[in-house]
């Protein structure tokens, strides 16, 4: 019997690019990257939000 792995999980998925998202808003804050015009906060509580409804 085969196990299910995490990744296939598409809840888990999203929870994990939610926190890359926020991960990444924290470092254009912080003056460590520069992404242009992309609102990386946003983005993670939309794939947060994701998460939950799926």
């Amino acid at each position: 019997m085969a196990r299910n792995s995490m990744f296939s999980n598409p809840k888990y998925v999203l929870v994990v690019v939610a926190c890359i998202c926020f991960a990444l808003a924290v470092l254009t804050t912080a003056g460590i990257l520069s992404f242009g015009k992309i609102d990386w906060t946003n983005l993670g509580l939309f794939f947060g939000f994701l998460s939950f409804i799926v």
